[in-house]
């Protein structure tokens, strides 16, 4: 009782000392300057790694993203952080899904985990995406999302979106419909971009109208269509050639209102090019330019050809001239497909006047660009010339270069050149043959009947593959002069190399033979002397049959 009598002197003194005990307890929670500062620090330090691994990420270098990120892991204790963000961890996660390396994905959700960091919908999203798109593992898919409420996230759009996209893209599309249901019984709503991979699937399967029958239910659904759902569309309708339903297609965009995008007519101009309709391809640009959008270098790259297509070559000059205004800059593949077009043309003068007009521009020509000019050349007659580029101008060159000097060297009889240049490539300029090399340097030698230099030239070949469109027409020409002792050398060399040798290729060496004449009586012989020399005495192309 005597406390009760006392407490009303006491209580403000209490209430007092209780307020100094909070305040010092605070005062030693409360991080000081340097902790504050410290934790500014690292929050910077995060962001800026983040931004960085993402930018790494999107030019497809995981290694160097896995390197950031194992950096930024090591600052984490000298900044007093446990770990990096799931932002951070996300970002890494992603990059290593993208470049396929599942087995390292999943190292790092499992020592995410063991660092004690939650993590979100995106990032079970990254897995699925991992499971269902990468490795099409959609059993690993399905369990992922079973478990993320294990770990207190619930799935989301962009969950079931996810794996819709992969089931669609593995062609079950019966299945798409049944995640679509259950995304439904979780109280999820599909929304536009879950049904676009369906709508894709139909289009691939050239199931155009269940496709258009789903844009119907989508719009009943109350998620109509949006430009890039109709894209899919039209893309499906351009190649199967039924230019009239898009037409239709893009008069209903029209009045429904999704706008048309660069995308929406570059696919369409693009079929109508190739399906050589280039003057409505044409029209279609200036239709673009009326709706106020803005080409792109894809859209003046389809028009430019449609402009040569027709010899229009003073709109391709006008075309380049108003790339500016058009807010494009004119690259050197403009350049190119304008060149390339004038190469089939055999008019190298105006190949020669644009490429004056690029590099006034300050457009720097690529290799492509200087083998239209050579091939140009070539075709007209100039090898001379175009030999004179390549080696007294220091032009680039490269293995197409090489190539096209070679052939033509060939096919002016100018082979002591061809040899030349074939030995040049090799030895000063580096340039490794490719197969178009050695099937031209083959052809060349055989047709001069320099047989045993061909020969030569086939095993050449074969430090790098052993190639069918090589090997045929070489045994073919060999077989005409009846050159056995060759074809036994080119067999024995196959095999020294340690290719398999199989009936594909006997067939069709013993074709080539009967073709040239060797299943006549007389010359049998020889055809069993060459079966001979090529199998080795006693062997077969099929192993004897033992009757089980």
């Amino acid at each position: 009782m005597s406390f009760l009598r006392l407490l009303p002197q006491r209580l403000p003194r209490l209430i007092r000392q209780v307020e100094q005990d909070v305040e010092t307890v605070i005062h030693v929670l409360q991080p000081g300057p340097q902790q504050q500062q410290l934790a500014r620090q690292w929050l910077d330090l995060e962001r800026d790694c983040n931004v960085a691994m993402k930018a790494l990420a999107r030019a497809g270098d995981a290694v160097q993203v896995a390197d950031l990120f194992a950096e930024l892991a090591l600052s984490a204790p000298a900044a007093d952080a446990a770990a990096p963000s799931i932002l951070s961890y996300n970002t890494l996660l992603n990059a290593l899904v993208e470049a396929g390396l599942a087995a390292e994905a999943r190292g790092v959700f499992d020592g995410m985990l063991a660092a004690g960091v939650a993590p979100t919908a995106s990032t079970f999203n990254i897995l699925v995406k991992l499971y269902a798109w990468r490795t099409a593992e959609f059993h690993h898919a399905y369990d992922e999302i079973h478990g993320m409420r294990g770990h207190g996230v619930a799935p989301d759009v962009g969950t079931f979106s996810t794996l819709v996209t992969g089931l669609c893209r593995a062609g079950r599309l019966d299945e798409a419909w049944g995640v679509l249901d259950w995304m439904m019984q979780e109280g999820c709503l599909p929304m536009v971009h879950t049904y676009t991979p369906i709508l894709h699937g139909y289009c691939r399967q050239g199931r155009i109208e269940e496709a258009r029958k789903l844009m119907d239910f989508m719009e009943g659904a109350g998620c109509p269509p949006n430009i890039v759902t109709y894209n899919v569309l039209i893309k499906a309708l351009c190649d199967d050639g039924r230019f009239d339903e898009v037409k239709e297609v893009l008069a209903e965009i029209k009045t429904k209102g999704p706008k048309p995008s660069a995308v929406t007519y570059n696919t369409y101009m693009d079929a109508l090019s190739k399906a050589g309709m280039a003057e409505k391809a044409v029209e279609l640009f200036q239709d673009m330019r009326c709706e106020g959008l803005k080409p792109t270098g894809f859209t003046l790259s389809i028009a430019l050809n449609c402009f040569c297509v027709h010899s229009k070559f003073s709109e391709v000059i006008r075309l380049l001239e108003r790339s500016t205004e058009l807010s494009w800059c004119a690259a050197v593949v403009a350049y190119n497909t304008v060149m390339s077009r004038l190469c089939d043309m055999e008019r190298w003068l105006a190949i020669l006047e644009l490429l004056a007009d690029m590099i006034k521009k300050g457009i720097i020509p690529n290799t492509r660009t200087f083998n239209i000019l050579i091939q140009s050349l070539c075709i007209r007659g100039k090898l001379s010339i175009a030999i004179n580029l390549v080696f007294n101008h220091g032009i680039p060159a490269n293995v197409v270069t090489y190539n096209t000097l070679i052939h033509w060297s060939y096919y002016h009889g100018r082979a002591s050149d061809a040899d030349s240049m074939f030995e040049y490539m090799k030895k000063v300029a580096n340039v490794a043959p490719d197969e178009v090399t050695y099937t031209i340097m083959v052809d060349g030698l055989c047709r001069k009947g320099k047989f045993d230099e061909a020969t030569d030239c086939f095993k050449e070949s074969l430090k790098d593959r052993l190639s069918k469109d090589l090997l045929t027409p070489l045994i073919n020409r060999l077989g005409r002069k009846e050159r056995i002792r060759n074809i036994v050398a080119v067999f024995r060399e196959i095999e020294r190399q340690g290719f398999v040798r199989n009936h594909m290729i006997f067939e069709d060496t013993v074709r080539s033979f009967c073709t040239v004449g060797f299943r006549q009586h007389t010359k049998i012989f020889n055809l069993e002397f060459l079966l001979e020399g090529i199998l080795g005495p006693g062997k077969e192309v099929y192993p004897a049959h033992n009757g089980r």
